[in-house]
């Protein structure tokens, strides 16, 4: 007689062998995708998503789901277990790293690998792959150092016209790259502005965040207006923390900016700072300093032991200043020709972005502009893009950020298609 659990075990080989999975070869790191598992042979499977990062960082993430006569499809929907997660992209999301402190590292080149193992009681049934790239490797890419404006321009694939957007980095300093490439991916002509440069590598970049000219964001709006790949007589703006700053008060002060993303920015001028130290000068010029909120005199509400919370002393500085600076410094908002996007994360430990930015969203409501102010009550000031890991967004090694990893998980899949929405407003 035949040893019952032999057979069950290979039954399982035998179904194992027979299970078809569908879905695309390759996706961009923005986008969910379809998974279908035909001839499934139990009635509830784990899927394990795993995936090897930039940095050789291994991701993993598993969660249990119901199977339908043999058939099991991952898509937009709701999922079982932790309920957490929808389809395989959203369930990355979720993902813990081998090392645990790590911080998930984008895919540069060729992309990264992502490997769906689908397991019942400790058995694998069956693995499959799908190649994730951040960005269309069809598009082209153009560097642009001059005496007006430093960035790198992303093109996507064709040779048609398409509108452009600016990406502005945050007090990092590093250009918007990742945040280029996708939107290039999506139909936009997109310049990632390096507008300063902590470790002076560019003669006209200002080494510290003190002064920036607004003249970079306006040459680099000229310019891809000049551009024959680019439609229409607008640019939009996207940007981020400091950028998102800067991106309001570009869509305030230029004629050539329309639509405006701005994530965890700021409806006020802030004091401008250098490494280590504050500058008793503003964050901004144009032509001449921009009005600023300056930094609380009192030492003692600045962090500075890393990793540093600065929203108390931002809080601080906020309630300190007169009224007739915050006046002065309060971006015109209204004076934006197109919609305005603001999104804040209600956790966000680097400063009080639901309160700043509610600045903005108050100046744009009274004077009957188009703008949604998103509040993700969860997220912290480390929004990115969507369906990426969120483990370990809480602090770096210098800053705390705030925020939990589900609450980063849903702000990022529910902004950024709001995101593309509001600069599709660009298109003729």
């Amino acid at each position: 007689m035949a040893d019952p659990q032999n057979d069950a075990t290979d039954t399982r080989e035998v179904s194992a062998a027979t299970m078809e999975f569908s879905h695309p070869a390759t996706v961009t790191v923005d986008s969910p995708f379809r998974l279908e598992i035909e001839n499934t042979p139990v009635s509830a499977v784990n899927i394990t998503a795993s995936l090897v990062d930039a940095d050789g960082t291994e991701w993993t993430a598993t969660d249990s789901y119901p199977v339908a006569d043999g058939t099991l499809s991952l898509g937009d929907g709701p999922i079982s277990g932790s309920g957490n997660a929808r389809g395989v992209a959203a369930l990355l999301q979720q993902a813990t790293p081998s090392d645990d402190q790590a911080r998930y590292a984008p895919p540069r080149g060729d992309g990264e690998e992502i490997t769906v193992t689908v397991d019942a009681d400790g058995t694998k049934l069956g693995s499959t792959t799908v190649r994730r790239k951040f960005g269309d490797s069809g598009g082209s890419t153009r560097e642009v150092d001059s005496d007006e404006f430093v960035g790198t321009v992303y093109y996507p694939p064709g040779e048609g016209q398409n509108p452009a957007v600016i990406a502005l980095h945050g007090s990092d300093g590093q250009p918007a790259h990742a945040t280029a490439r996708l939107l290039a991916s999506h139909g936009f002509v997109v310049l990632a502005l390096h507008y300063f440069d902590w470790r002076g590598r560019h003669e006209i970049l200002p080494h510290e965040l003190v002064d920036v000219p607004l003249a970079f964001a306006e040459a680099g709006a000229n310019w891809l207006l000049d551009d024959p790949r680019v439609e229409g007589s607008r640019v939009g703006v996207w940007g981020a923390s400091k950028g998102g700053e800067y991106a309001l008060l570009a869509g305030a002060r230029l004629d050539t900016v329309g639509p405006v993303v701005s994530v965890n920015g700021s409806g006020v001028v802030w004091q401008g700072f250098s490494q280590g130290q504050t500058a008793k000068r503003s964050s901004w010029s144009a032509e001449e300093a921009v009005p600023y909120v300056p930094y609380a005199d009192d030492r003692s509400v600045w962090d500075e032991t890393p990793p540093m919370e600065l929203e108390p002393a931002y809080s601080a500085s906020y309630r300190e200043a007169s009224q007739a600076d915050i006046d002065r410094a309060t971006i015109r908002v209204e004076s934006i020709d197109g919609e305005v996007l603001l999104v804040s994360g209600g956790d966000d430990s680097m400063w009080d972005s639901v309160t700043l930015q509610g600045i903005a969203a108050d100046r744009l409501d009274r004077h009957g502009c188009v703008y949604e102010h998103l509040v993700y009550e969860d997220a912290g000031h480390a929004i990115t893009h969507p369906y990426m890991p969120t483990a370990n967004r809480t602090q770096t090694k210098q800053f705390v950020m705030g925020g939990s990893q589900t609450g980063y998980a849903r702000a990022e899949r529910e902004y950024w298609p709001k995101a593309i929405e509001t600069f599709e407003r660009l298109r003729v």
